[in-house]
């Protein structure tokens, strides 16, 4: 009499293997995927914030020089700031767009100041930009400044 003996063959081996490496694969691509998905989103949000800083720059620059020390020209300006009282601030177009590194990636920004649409308005766009694995990125902000205090 034959005994039987019961085990795996060689070919449910294989596929079990075939199996777990198809897995494997596929939860190291979710991984990269989602880690490259998270870095995007952080350099985004300082992009945001390095912009929005710049607006809420030019308001206080604004507020504290007066409306007429807003620029009538479209181009690409910057705020010089030697020192924290922004009555010591300026406007120019040297060294613009300005670099500012954060995490070890270089953001380039720059302010453009233009008419806005109706009279004693300016308006505002604080864009940044940057290069990432998917190429140049940006990130604009707008904002409309008005001539609050009577000239």
């Amino acid at each position: 009499m034959k005994k039987h003996l019961s085990g795996q063959s060689l070919i449910e081996v294989i596929v079990s293997v075939g199996i777990a490496v198809v897995l494997a694969i596929a939860v190291i691509s979710a991984s990269l995927v989602s880690n490259k998905t998270a870095r995007t989103a952080k350099t985004s949000t300082q992009a945001t914030k390095l912009a929005e800083e710049y607006i809420e720059q030019i308001r206080v620059f604004r507020d504290r020089k007066g409306y007429s020390a807003l620029s009538n020209e479209p181009t690409c300006y910057r705020i010089n700031m030697p020192d924290p009282d922004p009555t010591n601030w300026s406007l120019t177009t040297s060294g613009c767009p300005q670099t500012v590194n954060q995490s070890g990636i270089d953001f380039s920004r720059s302010l453009i100041i233009a008419d806005g649409s109706s009279a004693n308005t300016k308006l505002i766009t604080a864009k940044v930009t940057w290069v990432d694995s998917g190429g140049t990125q940006t990130v604009t902000s707008q904002t409309i400044l008005s001539q609050w205090q009577a000239p």
